[in-house]
């Protein structure tokens, strides 16, 4: 599930990620008859407040379920 979105992407065949992180970084978003997303790294969600915060503002998440999450 994307953060800002809530859009349902899987990791892409040719992602050599070889495990489920909680937690990805991605470049790329490939539309197929699936989503993916790809060029991925795994994160801590942690990591986005140090790197972007006027990006990450929780104020401006409407899922609850995310804001939740990441406070």
């Amino acid at each position: 599930m994307t953060l800002k979105d809530d859009q349902v992407v899987g990791l892409h065949p040719s992602t050599v990620i070889d495990f489920k992180p909680e937690w990805v970084l991605y470049h790329e978003l490939v539309l197929t008859n699936k989503q993916y997303i790809r060029t991925v790294m795994a994160i801590e969600p942690e990591w986005l407040f140090e790197v972007a915060p006027e990006y990450f503002d929780l104020d401006e998440f409407e899922n609850a379920e995310t804001r939740r999450k990441l406070q």
